[in-house]
């Protein structure tokens, strides 16, 4: 299971964030990726260890190969 964090969302991978949700997504297996753009447009330059980078293409490659996506 991945999970994209988009917009207002990457604020919670900040390195000192308060957010116990996310890291028992992390460490329950779940692939926690960060949109680029968002991370880009609020300067946000350090990151939790547990989450990658990824830009828009990810999830049109989870699109195109059939991974059930939900949108909020």
């Amino acid at each position: 299971m991945t999970l994209l964090l988009v917009q207002n969302g990457v604020f919670a991978v900040r390195p000192l964030a308060q957010a116990p949700g996310l890291v028992a997504l992390a460490r329950a297996g779940v692939n926690i990726l960060v949109d680029d753009f968002a991370l880009k447009e609020r300067g946000i330059t350090k990151l939790r260890d547990d989450v990658k980078v990824a830009s828009i293409d990810v999830v049109l490659d989870h699109l195109e190969a059939g991974h059930k996506t939900l949108w909020h």
